[in-house]
């Protein structure tokens, strides 16, 4: 059974609970995706970044594909996501439902209430209160959890424990590619060991990339495809002496600004809202 998939479709309204993105207009966005929630009724469409089923045009959710609309089953599931720490929703699932471990996919969902920390700006919470008339806002996330509280569904689990052997699998393969990135080429070619584990890292890295461009259906898909290519160049990197400094560039700067984005979010009173390419005249509200 995956997290939000697994058992029967399930008949009737499940309240969950998810965190959004806002905008400075003061529309809640998914993490992923740009496509705004609308205050009532929202209907999902099998479409990118989490929707894309070769077979065409199907029921959503389908247990098959990652279409629909999310939500957690507990508040300890959502608090796994760290954007919980700033927004957090109540939201009522109906229609086709699917449900796993952790939440459930919705055919259709309404916002029922939304907790924004108090260290958005003032003007932020009016402009979504605006968009959101059907909504109430909540300034205590306990008080909304406990006049909305979510259905408890057998499949869900009673508790979410960090499993440490995938981070750590993943750091002690991060460290190796780094070593052997860094290594002069005149020592990987000397030792046969070294040799056969670049030779291995560069090739697997370059499978998974041109597998990531061919089977890109979202903008997922082609980010990581970015992210492998710039692992796969750091690797290539010793090939070319000095010169290979100019290869690690992609890849520093990525490890760069995502330890930057982190310890910034740490700031306190930080609160992020997303620029939209409209002016303020037209998100159709005012401060």
């Amino acid at each position: 059974m995956g997290d939000f998939s697994g058992t029967e479709p399930l008949v009737g309204e499940i309240v969950g609970l998810r965190t959004f993105r806002i905008d400075d207009c003061g529309l809640l966005l998914p993490l992923y995706s740009d496509g705004a929630w609308y205050d009532g009724t929202n209907t999902a469409v099998c479409a990118p970044p989490t929707g894309h089923h070769p077979r065409g045009p199907h029921a959503v959710p389908a247990d098959d594909c990652e279409c629909g609309f999310y939500a957690y089953g507990s508040a300890v599931a959502a608090a796994q996501n760290r954007h919980t720490r700033y927004v957090q929703a109540v939201v009522s699932c109906w229609g086709g439902v699917v449900a796993g471990t952790r939440g459930v996919r919705a055919e259709h969902a309404r916002i029922d209430a939304i907790w924004i920390s108090p260290a958005a700006p003032d003007w932020l919470r009016k402009r979504v209160a605006v968009r959101y008339p059907s909504a109430r806002l909540y300034a205590d996330e306990a008080a909304m959890l406990g006049e909305h509280p979510l259905t408890e569904l057998d499949c869900y689990r009673t508790s979410v424990r960090r499993r440490l052997g995938p981070y750590l699998g993943a750091a002690l393969i991060g460290a190796l590619i780094l070593a052997l990135g860094l290594l002069p080429f005149e020592i990987l070619h000397a030792s046969l060991a070294l040799w056969a584990t670049w030779v291995l890292a560069t090739a697997a890295t370059a499978l998974t990339t041109v597998w990531l461009l061919l089977g890109s259906h979202g903008a997922g898909h082609l980010a990581a495809a970015f992210v492998v290519a710039g692992v796969l160049a750091w690797l290539l990197a010793p090939v070319f002496g000095l010169g290979g400094w100019l290869l690690r560039v992609p890849l520093l700067r990525g490890l760069l600004v995502a330890a930057g984005g982190y310890l910034l979010g740490l700031r306190p009173h930080h609160f992020p809202v997303v620029k939209t390419a409209h002016e303020r005249a037209f998100c159709g509200v005012r401060p």
